[in-house]
Parts: structure tokens; C-alpha cells; sequence
């Protein structure tokens, strides 16, 4: 899933390895780990640059934590998307906050809950919340340079792209929301198809997946 040719590695400054770190305050508990893994660069073999970012902030801003016993922790935070992790910068220490079930991480207008994606629970946004669940998972992946851009006296630069893919909650799953018209309608039930056509909803974009999906959850 992630570049296997990538050699070169890119540590945060202030990664950090060992035991869990459990963080305490007067409102709750949360715990952090490490890092999950450095961003990878592009193979330095090739010597090209690399641009973009693979934070969805990249500055440390206020976040609000609330566990499943709704207590409230407030930290600086930053959204990984490389990993979909949610780091956290505390008593000049760079952590990843685990992804516990139960927990919810406000940052930047945007709300992200722990799910469980191929085996592995990762933080994902969370667009629309009710009987039927929408969630927005990231990723990035890596435009190269063309491979002619040092022949032609080009500046050799990759740039990272941050990238999104949406996913429902049917019976307690998470799964992809499909991307195929014959796909989508052997996924929703008969009355979200109904309400598609009838609002008039494009199933391509994501503005209208969430309207169906607002729509079936004040039904």
C-alpha cells in the first residue's frame, strides 16, 4: 500500500521511541505511543526534491479529546495522513494518540473517530453520524518527476498529494463506499437509491453522498 521502493526517511524531530506514554490531567486520560512510522521519501537515489505536505495541518493547532467516559483533554495536534494518525505535542514531546474506540478528536473544524479498516484501527473523519455512518479516510500518495525532466534541464521535483476515500458502517462493518453505479446499488437499501434519484444526487460526489446519507438518518 505504501511505496516499497522509497529508501530515504524523513524522521521528525521530535520522534520518539519506547513504552507507551500515559498523559494525565485533571479532566481524564488518553494515552500515546510511537510514531507508527516516518514518512518515507522518494528513493534519494533518484536526487529528486520532494514538495507538499503530509499533514492536513501543518502547523500544531488546538485540538479538544473526549474518551468514551466524555472526559475532555485540550492539546496541540496534528492530522498524519499517512498513516491517519492524529500526533500530539505535550511537555515538549511529539506523540501519536492510540486510536481507541470511544474516542473522538476535534481539530480543525473537523471531527475524527477511531475505525477499524483492514485490521487495523486508524483515526478517519467522520461525516455524517447516525443510524447510517460516513466516514472520510486518508491517505497521500506521491506524484514523481517525469523521468526526462534532467535531460531537459527541468527541476527534478516529486510532490505529495494528500488523497481521501469515503466509507459507510452497515451491520457494525466499515466498508469502502463503492465506486461503481452497479456496486453502489447493491450496498444502499432500496429507500437511500430512492432518495438519490428522487433529490436528484449525483453517488460520484462526495457533497451529495453525504446529503443521501443525512437524509436516510432523519428518516
Amino acid at each position: 500500500m505504501k511505496y516499497l521502493i522509497i529508501i530515504a526517511t524523513f524522521l521528525f524531530a521530535n520522534l520518539i521511541f519506547g513504552q507507551i506514554n500515559h498523559i494525565n490531567d485533571e479532566s481524564g486520560t488518553f494515552q500515546t505511543g510511537n510514531i507508527d512510522s516516518p514518512f518515507l521519501r522518494v528513493s534519494n537515489q533518484s536526487g529528486n526534491k520532494i514538495e507538499g505536505s503530509i499533514y492536513l495541518n501543518d502547523n500544531w493547532e488546538q485540538a479538544t479529546i473526549v474518551d468514551k467516559n466524555l472526559n475532555r483533554n485540550t492539546v496541540l495536534a496534528k492530522f498524519n495522513a499517512y498513516n491517519s494518525e492524529i500526533e500530539i505535542f505535550k511537555d515538549d514531546t511529539t506523540s501519536a494518540l492510540l486510536p481507541v474506540p470511544g474516542l473522538n478528536v476535534t481539530l480543525n473544524e473537523k471531527k475524527f473517530v477511531a475505525v477499524l479498516i483492514e485490521d487495523k484501527f486508524v483515526f478517519a473523519e467522520i461525516l455524517v453520524e447516525g443510524k447510517n455512518n460516513l466516514y472520510k479516510v486518508y491517505d497521500i500518495k506521491i506524484n514523481k518527476a517525469p523521468s526526462d525532466a534532467k535531460l531537459l534541464s527541468l527541476e527534478s521535483t516529486d510532490r505529495v498529494v494528500i488523497t481521501s476515500s469515503l466509507y459507510y458502517e452497515k451491520d457494525g462493518v466499515i466498508n469502502e463506499f463503492p465506486i461503481f453505479k452497479k456496486d453502489i446499488n447493491k450496498t444502499l437499501d432500496s429507500q437511500m437509491i430512492k432518495s438519490s434519484k428522487t433529490e436528484r444526487l449525483s453517488l460520484k460526489k462526495e457533497e451529495d453522498i453525504i446529503k443521501l446519507f443525512k437524509l436516510a438518518n432523519a428518516r
